[in-house]
C-alpha cells in the first residue's frame, strides 16, 4: 500500500533513518541504565564520610589532631591501669589512631605520612634500637608526659592519665622485644602519682586552627631604624626582619653570646648581613648597645 504514495528508493531511506533513530535510543538507554549508575558509583567513598563538625578533624586533613573540649578527670585506680589488659590495650590503640598513627604509621613503624618531612624521623616502636629515654614502661609514659626535646616529640599533656597509660601499654604491644625489668620505684612513683589526685585536661584545637589563631593574634614588633647615625648600616640589611628575629632571641639584650647565637646562623635571610660572623667581642658588645636602644620594647 505504501508503495503508492513513495518510490522504493525513498522508502528504503525512511527504513535507513528509522534504523538509525532506533540503534540511537537504544544506546541512551543502556547509557542511562548501565553507565551512568557506574560513573556516580565511582565519585563514591569506599567507606561513610561523617561531615566535618566541630571539634573533628576534617577528611581533608586527616593528619592534623582532633579538638577537644576542657575536661576534669577524678583520681585513677591504679590496679585498673597499670595493667595491659584487654580494654586498656584497645583505649591505647584508639587512642593511638587518634594522636599517633599520622607520624608513627598505623603499626608503629614511624612511616606515617606526617612524619615523612621530620628529622629526626619519628620512632619506629616495633625495633629496640633508639629510644632515647627507655622501652620501660615508666619511660614511655615519661615521654608521653614531657615530649622529647630536640625533636617533633611533644608532651601529651591534653591526654588523660588513663589515656596516657593505655598508649603506653598499646606502644608495647607493637614491639615483640624485651622490653626489660620495670623498676619497682619507679612504678610505685607512678601508682602514688595516678591515685592522689585528679587532673584538669585543657583544650585541644587542631594545629590548623592554632595557626590561624596565632597569624591573628600576632603583633609583630616594630621595624628598626633607618641604618643612618644609628651605626648599624653594615649590619642590617632588612630592618623589620631583623626586629622579628630579635624578638624570637630570648635573652639577647643583656648577653652577647645569644646575640650572636641568635642572628648568625640565619644571616642573611633574618634580616641581618653575613658579615655579623666575623665580629670581634668588642664588636657584639657595640651591637647590641646599638640595638637596644632603639628596640628597647622587643627587649622585654
Amino acid at each position: 500500500m505504501i508503495e503508492r504514495y513513495v518510490s522504493p528508493l525513498e522508502l528504503k531511506r525512511l527504513l535507513s533513518a528509522l534504523l538509525v533513530v532506533t540503534l540511537f535510543i537504544a544506546l541512551l538507554a543502556v547509557f542511562g541504565f548501565l553507565v551512568l549508575p557506574g560513573l556516580r558509583n565511582a565519585n563514591e567513598p569506599s567507606v561513610e564520610v561523617s561531615v566535618n563538625q566541630a571539634g573533628v578533624t576534617g577528611w581533608l586533613d586527616p593528619t592534623d589532631f582532633p579538638s577537644a573540649p576542657s575536661r576534669t578527670e577524678p583520681p585513677v585506680d591504679p590496679k585498673t591501669v597499670m595493667t595491659p589488659t584487654s580494654q586498656m590495650l584497645s583505649l591505647g590503640q584508639a587512642t593511638f589512631g587518634r594522636n599517633c598513627s599520622s607520624c608513627h604509621g598505623p603499626s608503629g613503624e614511624g612511616n606515617g605520612p606526617a612524619g615523612q618531612g621530620l628529622n629526626p624521623r619519628p620512632r619506629n616502636f616495633t625495633q629496640k634500637d633508639g629510644w632515647v629515654v627507655g622501652t620501660r614502661m615508666e619511660n614511655i609514659y615519661k615521654t608521653l608526659e614531657e615530649g622529647i626535646k630536640g625533636s617533633s616529640m611533644v608532651s601529651y599533656i591534653s591526654l588523660s592519665k588513663r589515656e596516657r597509660m593505655a598508649l603506653v601499654h598499646y606502644v608495647q604491644s607493637l614491639g615483640k622485644f624485651d622490653h626489660g625489668p620495670e623498676d619497682p620505684k619507679a612504678l610505685k612513683e607512678l601508682s602514688e602519682q595516678f591515685a592522689r589526685s585528679g587532673e584538669v585536661i585543657p583544650n585541644r584545637i587542631p594545629v590548623a586552627l592554632a595557626m590561624i589563631k596565632l597569624e591573628t593574634e600576632f603583633t609583630p614588633p616594630g621595624a628598626l631604624p633607618a641604618a643612618a647615625g644609628s651605626g648599624l648600616g653594615a649590619t642590617i640589611t632588612d630592618p623589620f626582619r631583623a626586629a622579628l628575629t630579635l624578638a624570637g632571641v630570648p635573652g639577647w639584650a643583656g648577653n652577647d653570646q645569644a646575640l650572636a647565637q641568635g642572628i648568625v646562623f640565619d644571616a642573611p635571610a633574618n634580616g641581618f648581613a653575613p658579615a655579623v660572623a666575623l665580629n670581634s667581642g668588642d664588636q657584639w658588645q657595640a651591637l647590641r648597645g646599638a640595638l637596644t636602644r632603639p628596640v628597647k620594647e622587643i627587649a622585654r
